[in-house]
């Protein structure tokens, strides 16, 4: 088979963090090559690097070969590479042919040529033996159809090189089976698949080579029929770690949380789990597990349609989020950009923003008692700032987070019981992912809170927990005790190995 694609010594940054790090790889003409690698590995990069989303810092990329360079998305395309992303890209209110030729359209005396649209589309559909009803608009289909829309789109533009971004998430056992026909029907067109999945099952059911990556490094490409699925955990897993993280020398409590059967109806089935005083308790999976879904389920930013949420053993039965922070619970998002911080504002806004009432008589803000309390805070916690004053935008990425957690803190009449970190340490370089781990330790030992830990990073997950659940589509498949945590565990309970 001729290469289509190779990339060489590949590196990307950004502020803080080394994305990828010298990657090499190449794909064949009719060929699947499987990546897999677990969340923050640098799959996504790599592949928006590929695409002209992002432009490499260092590192050549060679197409049928040409050496290329994108400078856009268009760029990409226009050379022939299609993408099929995770989240999907498709315009609701327009209908399956609409979404297809969309840019692509032809006309007819300056209208648009709907007979040729909708013949093209028929071809289409009989090329790749589908059935829809491309009339529709595309928010009434299934994610099944809509996700064969979304190829039909790309394949209409004739790619040489065809990615495929985690498409069989939402897909019922028969919905893969018919995509998988269809991979393996434009595979022996001569079209080169970039295939990205977390089911190590497809990858192997499906993939002529496998490339793991790690840490934004291609750490090992194998021939598929030649390895298996414990080779493949095992280059997953870093294997020495360099972050030292903090002691923690305290009896765990009493049970302030317990969470029974709590689903959405949707996203979400019937999770169960407790929290001690003390602990911190990880929430471990892959893209798509449901975590954060989970954790804006538990603290009302989402509808909860069943389930019990009690705290010191009492019933609480929030509905919002502002009933949530009065039941004692905190969520550090992981957005922090955007559900977690007013970046335009400043540093001292921010860290006092949930605790305002405290300081305020008469409606007035007490300014000197916000100064002295919102400096406390950037003093207890580090926070580098050139005064209160300064816009939160203009921080680092490590002390963004900070002041996205900081703000909990603050309050001298409440603290929070149960504080939620989704992603805490995403992008914070390791100065300020071990304070962070520091700072967390103090709140569970001081203020005998308890933690839940949402974390993609492996390292972290097993340095920092006292148990760790794992979840798997919308559901926790494992609960795993301090002294049984175990990396291979983990990954292996996240892919259902």
């Amino acid at each position: 088979m001729s290469r289509l694609l190779q990339v060489s010594k590949v590196s990307k940054s950004f502020p803080g963090v080394k994305a990828l790090q010298d990657v090499s790889f190449d794909l064949k003409a009719g060929e699947i090559h499987a990546i897999v690698g677990h969340n923050g590995a640098g799959k996504s990069t790599f592949v928006k690097v590929i695409t002209g989303v992002y432009q490499p810092d260092e590192g050549e990329i060679v197409l049928q070969n040409q050496p290329v360079q994108f400078q856009s998305p268009y760029d990409a395309i226009h050379a022939k590479i299609g993408i099929v992303t995770q989240e999907g890209s498709l315009i609701d209110h327009f209908n399956g042919v609409e979404n297809i030729f969309l840019g692509q359209e032809t006309s007819k005396l300056g209208l648009l040529d709907h007979s040729s649209l909708q013949k093209k589309a028929q071809e289409l559909l009989k090329e790749l033996n589908i059935q829809i009803d491309l009339s529709k608009q595309v928010k009434y289909l299934s994610p099944a159809q809509r996700k064969l829309i979304e190829i039909m789109k790309i394949i209409n533009l004739k790619p040489k090189v065809l990615i495929l971004d985690e498409p069989t998430a939402a897909l019922s056992d028969k919905e893969r089976k018919k995509l998988f026909s269809i991979m393996n029907q434009l595979k022996l067109s001569g079209i080169g698949i970039i295939f990205i999945t977390h089911h190590l099952e497809e990858v192997f059911l499906m993939g002529d080579r496998i490339t793991v990556f790690r840490n934004g490094m291609n750490v090992g490409t194998k021939i598929a029929s030649e390895t298996n699925e414990d080779e493949i955990v095992k280059l997953m897993i870093e294997k020495s770690h360099f972050q030292a993280f903090p002691q923690k020398n305290h009896a765990i409590g009493k049970k302030i949380l317990e969470v029974r059967n709590l689903s959405d109806g949707k996203k979400i089935q019937s999770c169960s789990f407790t929290v001690h005083a003390g602990e911190i308790v990880g929430f471990f999976g892959t893209v798509g597990a449901g975590r954060t879904e989970l954790m804006e389920l538990l603290y009302g930013a989402t509808k909860r349609k069943t389930g019990t949420i009690l705290v010191n053993g009492h019933p609480v039965n929030h509905r919002n989020v502002a009933q949530a922070i009065k039941n004692g619970f905190a969520l550090i998002p992981d957005d922090r950009l955007r559900k977690g911080l007013l970046i335009e504002e400043s540093v001292k806004v921010n860290l006092s923003l949930p605790s305002l009432k405290e300081m305020t008589l008469f409606g007035w803000i007490q300014q000197k008692l916000e100064n002295k309390r919102t400096q406390h805070t950037v003093t207890a916690l580090n926070i580098k700032t050139p005064d209160l004053k300064t816009k939160v935008n203009n921080l680092s990425g490590g002390n963004k987070q900070k002041v996205s957690f900081g703000k909990w803190t603050s309050s001298e009449q409440k603290k929070p019981l149960i504080y939620i970190f989704d992603e805490p340490t995403e992008g914070v370089d390791v100065g300020a992912r071990s304070e962070m781990y520091k700072i967390m330790i103090q709140i569970v030992k001081d203020q005998q809170a308890g933690i839940i830990l949402v974390s993609s990073d492996l390292s972290e997950i097993v340095g920092l927990a006292d148990r760790i659940y794992v979840m798997k589509e919308g559901q926790i498949v494992d609960e795993i005790r301090k002294e049984e945590i175990t990396e291979e565990r983990l990954i292996e309970s996240s892919l259902g190995v």
